[in-house]
This record gives structure tokens, sequence and C-alpha cells, in this order.
């Protein structure tokens, strides 16, 4: 019998010191993308050592693209004939694998792709991705789970999404940047992630403007070169060690990030009652006597990011007064709720709302991560709770966060993988 992986942390340690954390997993999972578009050898350095990195290079294998991480800079070696299909078993690991949609189309005319699997977190619907490709042009049919899509050609045209999908504004990026004529995208996502993509994209001679606004205008042009990027600092990886910071009643800086790229998070933190500074590259963040109770909603950014709202939720379990939490973008990211009120949370739900009273004692139990932020709220509650906790779902938290044990023990807690 096989014993699962887990995270042992003994809590009430507090933490102190400096971290320098790696580039943003969802940065880097799009970027190691962009070889689908042109021949040729490239380096990403700065990448984070998740296993989601490692489910995308098994991705761009099967396309026949080869790929080796060594020290956080990943070679990607791109040739002249690639692969058009991704199968269930690579695609079903990861939902952003579905972002190899757009370039495949662009650079082959075809793209078989399965439907994409990864975090349960309700529904997170890919109609945006592909009503955005056929009006440029794609047709697609879906057969046993496979989704199919061909063009004779893409076309630039202005597309208005519904909603500021990320994974939707990034796939009809990558399919407009070799389109025929100019593409307008409206509603665009806002993210840095988006902006570093972009960037990256520049550098491989795209023509882009608007990147960090909701209009982003792409000029297709006929070919791009392969190129050299740094992927961007991890914003939500910054914002979790920001929390376990505070949360442990300790002071640390975060070194690697941009404090633009966690503005609603800063205040945020302020409010809660932390002291705060920052650099061009670098957020500290020190206790100050005690924790507040907030209101806090997630939206697109620049507001709160939905993948920081388990952490934040797990730092304001022993603040003072009652927090109330609104999640407005994904119906299912309240999971790590159940897991802290095992820990003596008092934590009610309702609809898309979290209200949390603050507590003055929570005790370490067995909980369960079941996607990777729930897995980074249940370490921040076990950092700060007393005695012993146990947490199963190892494999969640890997996918999103490159050796948090070590990262966590260097700054002064107990912690260790078991």
């Amino acid at each position: 019998m096989i014993v699962e992986k887990h995270i042992v942390i003994e809590g009430n340690h507090q933490l102190n010191g400096e971290i320098e954390i790696k580039g943003a997993k969802n940065a880097v999972l799009k970027e190691m993308v962009l070889p689908i578009l042109s021949e040729g050898q490239y380096s990403l350095t700065n990448v984070p050592n998740i296993t989601d990195v490692i489910y995308m290079q098994e991705v761009l294998k099967v396309l026949g693209i080869k790929t080796e991480l060594k020290d956080n800079t990943l070679s990607i070696n791109s040739p002249e004939n690639i692969g058009i299909e991704a199968p269930y078993e690579l695609v079903q690991k990861m939902r952003a694998s579905i972002i190899i949609l757009g370039p495949l189309l662009a650079r082959k005319g075809e793209a078989k792709i399965a439907f994409p699997g990864g975090d349960e977190l309700g529904p997170r619907p890919v109609q945006m991705h592909l009503d955005a490709l056929e009006k440029m042009g794609a047709n697609f049919t879906l057969d046993h789970g496979v989704l199919t899509g061909r063009t004779d050609g893409l076309k630039g045209v202005e597309i208005n999404l519904p909603y500021a999908s990320v994974g939707a504004t990034e796939n009809t990026l990558l399919a407009a940047v070799l389109a025929e004529g100019k593409t307008v995208i409206e509603n665009a996502a806002r993210e840095p992630e988006i902006v570093d993509l972009v960037e990256m994209l520049k550098k491989m001679g795209a023509e882009i403007s608007g990147e960090g606004t909701s209009e982003i205008v792409i000029e297709g042009v006929s070919k791009l070169t392969p190129t050299n990027h740094e992927v961007v600092g991890d914003r939500i990886a910054a914002g979790t060690f920001l929390a376990a910071f505070l949360a442990t009643k300790g002071s640390g800086i975060v070194k690697g990030i941009n404090p633009k790229n966690l503005p609603m998070e800063i205040k945020k933190f302020k409010e809660i009652g932390a002291e705060v500074n920052i650099t061009e590259n670098s957020i500290e963040v020190s206790y100050n006597g005690s924790l507040n109770a907030v209101e806090l909603s997630t939206l697109p950014f620049p507001g709160v990011a939905t993948d920081l709202q388990p952490v934040f939720g797990s730092l304001l379990l022993k603040a003072k007064g009652t927090s109330i939490i609104t999640e407005n973008v994904y119906d299912q990211r309240f999971q790590w709720i159940p897991e802290v009120q095992r820990m003596g949370a008092s934590v009610q739900t309702g609809w898309q709302h979290a209200m949390i009273k603050g507590v003055e004692h929570l005790s370490g139990a067995p909980v369960n991560s079941t996607d990777i932020r729930t897995g980074a709220s249940l370490v921040i509650a076990g950092l700060q709770a007393e005695g012993e906790s146990k947490i199963t779902g190892l494999e969640h938290i890997k996918r999103g966060y490159e050796d948090i044990a070590s990262s966590l023990r260097t700054l002064g807690s107990k912690i260790e993988y078991n």
C-alpha cells in the first residue's frame, strides 16, 4: 500500500526573514507554448520547478517540441514540423493545456485537444475561447471528448469578450499574432501575466499594443522568430508568503515581485493592520500588534486575485472582528473552509460570501487540499495553529509552489514532508 505524501506543520512559530520568489505559474505555462508559433531555439529563465511546468513539458513533447529544465532555466527547441494533437491523459492534468489551441491553429491550421482537466473549481467554460477563434475563421467539432479545430487561414476581427477572461484573452492573442489583418480584443483581461506574455511575443516580432488595458490591438505578422525571456515574478506566491509572515506575527521581505502587480492586495494587508514597505522589486510586511477584520471581494486585475482569496481567508481566521469575503470569479473557491473549520475556525458561507469571525485559537488537525490555493490556505492556517497539522493533497500544492516546505523552513517554520 502506497502512503500518500503529506506536509506536517508544527504551528505557532513566528516567521521572519527574506525570500526570493520564482516566475509566475500563470505566465510561464503560457510562455512555454509560444514556440508552437515559430520553429527555433528558445530560453525561459526564472522558471519555477513545479509540476504544472512538468505537465506542460509533456504536452509539448507530444507535439514534438523538446524541452529541458535545469536550474530554473527552460530550454525549448521547436522543430519545423510539429504535431497537432494533445491527448486526454495529458490535458486532464491541467486546464492550462487549452492554451495550445490558438497557436496551433495559427501555425498549422488544425488542432486536436481533449477537454481540459485541473483543479475542482467548478465550470471554467472554454466557449469564450471557441467563439473568439470561430470569429477569426476557425471551425470546431467535438467528437468522443476530443475538440478538433480547423481553419483555412485566420483573419483579424474585433472581438468583444463577455467577461474579462484571462484564458480567452490569451488564446485570442496567440491566434491573432499570425492572423491576416488587425484583431482588436475588447474587454480584454489586464493581468500582469498577460502583459508579460505580450512582452515575450513582442521580442518574437509580434505587433501588439494596449496590453494591461481593456483593449488590446494586434496587427498580424507573417512570421515570428525565437527569443529568450525572463518570467515575471509570481504575485500569487508573493501574496502567500506575505500572508504567512503576518499570520505568524512576524515580518519579512518578499523579493522578485513588482508591487504594482499586487495593488489591491497591498491595500488589504494595510487594512488588516500590517506595516508595508515597498521597493521597485520587493514588498516588506511587518506585524504591528494586531490583525483586523476586513471586507474583501475578488475581481479581475487590478482587484484582489481569486487565487489569493483562500490565503486571505486563512490570514483572517484569528483577526479581531468579523471579515466578509465575496468571491466573484470562481463559484467553488471556498473548498478551504470545511478544512479550516476542523481546526476550530468560525466561518459561515452563503452563496458567494464567507463570513469569518476571528477566534483566539486554532488547533492543528489532519486536513486535505483539493486544489493549489486551498493547499496554500491550509498551510497558512497550520502555521498559526496550536499543535501539529497534517495536510494531504500535496500533489496539488506542488503544482503551484516550488518546494514550499523548504522555503518556509528557511523563515523559521517547523514544517516537513512526510
